[in-house]
Order: C-alpha cells, then sequence, then structure tokens
C-alpha cells in the first residue's frame, strides 16, 4: 500500500471511509495540505473513541449531503464539546426510494434494473441539476474559519465522490490523480463490499446475483467520468464550470490555493 494511501486513512470504529484530502500535488508543483480537508461515510455509527478523535481533528464544519430520511434515520454523532457547524447540503432524487430498492433486492426481483447506469446518470446530475449544492459547499471550505472541514454522505462514496472532486480540481489537482482519489472508496471498503454481497445472497436466497449488485456498492471510472464530460460538454472546461455554475471566481479560487496549498 502505498504510503499516502494508508497515511489519508482515518481508521474509525463507526466509519470505514473516513479519510485525508491532503498530499495530493497539483499542477504547479504544490501540495494538498493535511488535515484540513476530510471526506467520510455516514458519520451515525461513530464511537465515543471515533467522537474523541474527530474533536482531535479539530473539525469545524461538517457539509452533510444526506436527504432529510436517511438523517432521520441515522443522525450525525458528533463532539459535543466545541461541535463543528453543519451544512444541511441535501443531494437526492425524489424518485428513487432505498426502502423499495431494498424491498427488491431482498425479493431478488431486480428486474431489468441497470445499477451502473443510474450511478453514471446520477454522477451528471451531481455536476448540473445540484451545482447549487456544491456552490454552497466550496463557499463553505474555502473560508478558513471553516477548517478543518467533513464533506459526507451515507457511504461516501458518489455525491462525496463528486464534493472531493470539486475540491481538488479547484485546488488544481490533475483529473488523474483525482480519479485515484475516487477509486480509493473500493480499496477502504473492500471488505465492507463482500461482506454485503454475501449477505444479500443469503437474504435473497441466492436469487439476485451479486455481480448485479456490485456496482452500486463501489465506484467505477466511468461513473466520475460522466460528470466531467458533462461539465467539459455544457461548459468546456472545469474551470468554466467552477466559474459558472459554481459561482466561484479566480480570485476566490487564488485565495483558496494559498489557504489549501503549500
Amino acid at each position: 500500500m502505498p504510503e499516502h494511501v494508508r497515511r489519508r486513512h482515518v481508521v474509525l470504529e463507526g466509519a470505514r471511509n473516513f479519510r485525508d484530502l491532503g498530499g495530493y500535488a497539483t499542477a504547479d508543483g504544490r501540495t494538498v495540505r493535511w488535515g484540513l480537508l476530510y471526506r467520510s461515510d455516514n458519520l451515525a455509527h461513530l464511537t465515543d473513541a471515533d467522537l474523541d478523535e474527530l474533536a482531535r481533528l479539530g473539525i469545524k464544519l461538517v457539509c452533510d449531503f444526506r436527504s432529510a430520511p436517511e438523517k432521520a434515520e441515522e443522525p450525525d454523532r458528533l463532539p459535543k464539546a466545541n461541535p463543528p457547524e453543519v451544512a444541511e447540503l441535501a443531494i437526492f432524487d425524489e424518485s428513487f426510494s432505498p426502502s423499495e430498492f431494498r424491498k427488491r433486492l431482498l425479493s431478488g426481483d431486480l428486474g431489468d434494473l441497470d445499477l451502473r447506469k443510474a450511478l453514471t446518470d446520477a454522477n451528471r446530475q451531481f455536476a448540473t441539476r445540484f451545482a447549487p449544492q456544491y456552490a454552497a459547499m466550496l463557499d463553505l471550505v474555502s473560508k478558513p474559519a471553516d477548517l478543518p472541514a467533513v464533506v459526507h454522505c451515507t457511504a461516501g462514496k458518489d455525491r462525496t465522490g463528486f464534493a472531493a472532486a470539486v475540491i481538488l480540481r479547484t485546488l488544481g489537482v490533475p483529473e488523474e490523480t483525482v480519479y485515484q482519489d475516487f477509486l480509493l472508496t473500493n480499496h477502504y471498503t473492500a471488505d465492507y463490499i463482500d461482506r454485503t454481497l454475501w449477505t444479500i445472497r443469503l437474504l435473497s436466497l441466492f436469487r439476485v446475483d451479486p455481480e448485479r449488485v456490485r456496482p452500486v456498492l463501489g465506484v467505477e471510472r466511468g461513473y466520475l467520468a460522466a460528470a466531467f464530460k458533462e461539465v467539459d460538454a455544457r461548459y468546456g472546461s472545469f474551470d468554466a464550470y467552477r466559474r459558472e455554475a459554481l459561482g466561484f471566481d479566480d480570485a476566490e479560487t487564488e485565495a483558496f490555493r494559498r489557504l489549501a496549498l503549500e
């Protein structure tokens, strides 16, 4: 395991995918500072020891991309002493019902559902329909008073994956490196994915092919690539998208880079 992969993983008992966005090199030769910007999965199951670790990290801001039902079912656990501010930036598709999806999984009736296509389409939506939420996030995490900050959703891979990509590309991290960060979810959650697939097979009485479900549990390069292609098709470049869709101008970008790079 490369040292930066090992170093960026914040090992917590109640969250598998909590990691530091520090250490990535930018196109101009600088490096993202460690200990400023984090990404994570669900924070609802953090243990007391995990809360102590969050307090040690000094987290001041949590950007939560989950829907109201997700938050009601599994509210975040956060340090009680000097608790971080929470920005509610809900991103969800009203046409998708997690409970209905679980029922279909357990019944073995997935029909013609194409989960890979669903996540590809979702990433296009992140870049377009939900640009206001990502604009608000970028404005918040670029402020010194809000750092260190963590962005998260439920699995910490899709909504959060695009959030991390926006942050890193705004800081000048090359696109290929951003893909590498995106795909690290599969590394940190590999055991969880395998256990979940086995559980689904058992509970569905072996009626579900686990390989049909695997695309929704992990990430694939094509998911994020779909978002970037949509950005390029509509705006011509990420920089134009950042200025026009996210409302983050060049002066703000340079200030953010001075803050977050070394």
